[in-house]
C-alpha cells in the first residue's frame, strides 16, 4: 500500500490529505489484522479447550453483531435509514447475508477441524488468489515495491504451509482424555485406594472410601 503509484499522487494539499489518509487506513488495516488474528486463536480455544461447538459459537457472535448494530442504530437515530436500505435492496441484502453466512460457515467449521492457523492460512490464500486475480483482469501495474510486497506475502503463506504440514499430526482437536489401562487380557487394570486417603481421577475429587472397594481407571 505504501508503495503506490508518485504519478497519480496529488501535489499541496490533496496530495498532504490524501497521505494522511493512506497512513490512518495502513493503521486501521493493522489493527483489523490483529484482532482477526486473536479473535482466530480464542476461538480456537473455546473449542478445544471448553469444547464449543462452531455453530454454537457462531450463532452466539452473530447474536452479539446483531445487537451491537441495532443499539448503534438507535444512538445514531439511523433506523429510518436502514429501513429504507432494506427497501432499496432487500434482495440484494438477503443475497449478501445468504453468502456471508456460508463463509462463516466454513471458517467456523475449519477452525474447529483445523485450528486457526490453517483458517488464516485459507484466508491469506483467498486474499492473495482475489488480488492476483484484480491484477491480471483489470490490467494493474505494480511498481517494484509492490511486487515486493505481493511476494513477501505470497512467501509468507507458503511457508506457514509448509511449517504446518511438516509438523504432522492428526487434524482436528482432541478432548485430552486418555483411555484406560488394560491388562493382558484386555481388562481394565483395577487400582485399591486406603480408607484413609481421598483421592483424584483426573479432575474428578473421590469422596473418602470407607472399604476397600475397586475403582476402574474410568473413575467409576
Amino acid at each position: 500500500m505504501g508503495g503506490g503509484d508518485s504519478s497519480s499522487k496529488k501535489s499541496g494539499e490533496d496530495g498532504e490529505l490524501s497521505s494522511s489518509s493512506q497512513l490512518i487506513g495502513i493503521i486501521l488495516l493493522f489493527i483489523s489484522l490483529c484482532f482477526d488474528g486473536g479473535t482466530g486463536a480464542y476461538e480456537d480455544k473455546l473449542m478445544a479447550v471448553h469444547s464449543v461447538g462452531p455453530f454454537d459459537l457462531m450463532y452466539n457472535i452473530q447474536l452479539g453483531k446483531t445487537i451491537i448494530a441495532g443499539v448503534s442504530l438507535l444512538v445514531l437515530n439511523q433506523v429510518h435509514m436502514f429501513l429504507q436500505m432494506c427497501q432499496e435492496m432487500g434482495f440484494v441484502l438477503v443475497a449478501l447475508g445468504l453468502t456471508g453466512a456460508m463463509g462463516q460457515v466454513f471458517i467456523f467449521v475449519t477452525i474447529s477441524k483445523f485450528g486457526a492457523l490453517t483458517c488464516s492460512i485459507i484466508g491469506l490464500a483467498r486474499k492473495v488468489t482475489t488480488l492476483v486475480a484484480s491484477i491480471y483482469f483489470y490490467g494493474h501495474h505494480l511498481n517494484s515495491v509492490q511486487i515486493g510486497g505481493l511476494l513477501i506475502s505470497v512467501a509468507a503463506m507458503v511457508m506457514n504451509f509448509v511449517g504446518k504440514k511438516g509438523k504432522g499430526g492428526p487434524g482436528g482437536h482432541g478432548d485430552g482424555a486418555t483411555a484406560p489401562k488394560k491388562g493382558p487380557a484386555g481388562i481394565p487394570e483395577v487400582h485399591y485406594r486406603d480408607n484413609a486417603v481421598q483421592g483424584k481421577i483426573g479432575d474428578v475429587e473421590l469422596p473418602l472410601i470407607n472399604s476397600m472397594k475397586p475403582i476402574t481407571a474410568g473413575g467409576r
